[in-house]
């Protein structure tokens, strides 16, 4: 969509940017009388479904300098206001404050993992996928696999540990 017009990522007043995604033209229309330019729609109507005005550097320009005079917040509360599609671009470092993101990825915290880390995005009807646990430490539980599983006592889990086998 690198040519596209009204699918596209514009630069807001803050430094953030935003995704148009008026490419159908009720969206479009409910863009251009929503920023008070209905003859910008008049004059763009384009096709009913979409159309992202390939190649129109005219109007290009003029939604760049329309974009600009707000914020990225600010534009994605007047998409929801007056029903455009437009959503914050976020970067690595902006993504984890995204309201929309925290509330389908909660970090788990580092003190319960050891590092910050996402939880898995796969999502099931009515069942909570358990969050991880810390993996272990380096032999952590080396006595009790000796013990459980290969039935070993503690004199012989003693006798491997002081040859220097178990770390």
């Amino acid at each position: 969509m690198r040519d596209g017009v009204r699918y596209q990522f514009y630069e807001a007043s803050d430094g953030g940017f935003v995704l148009l995604q008026a490419s159908e033209r009720e969206f479009w229309e409910n863009f251009c009388r929503g920023i008070g330019q209905p003859e910008l729609f008049e004059a763009n109507p384009g096709a009913k479904f979409a159309d992202h005005a390939v190649g129109n550097v005219e109007l290009r320009t003029q939604l760049k300098e329309i974009f600009v005079t707000r914020t990225a917040k600010a534009w994605v509360d007047f998409g929801l206001e007056v029903n455009v599609p437009i959503i914050n671009v976020n970067t690595p470092q902006t993504l984890a404050d995204d309201p929309q993101y925290q509330d389908r990825f909660p970090w788990i915290p580092a003190e319960r993992l050891g590092a910050e880390q996402q939880p898995s995005p796969i999502k099931f009807l009515d069942v909570d996928v358990p969050v991880p646990t810390k993996a272990p430490t380096v032999g952590q539980h080396s006595d009790a696999v000796l013990r459980d599983t290969l039935g070993w006592d503690d004199g012989r889990i003693a006798a491997l540990r002081a040859t220097g086998a178990l770390g």
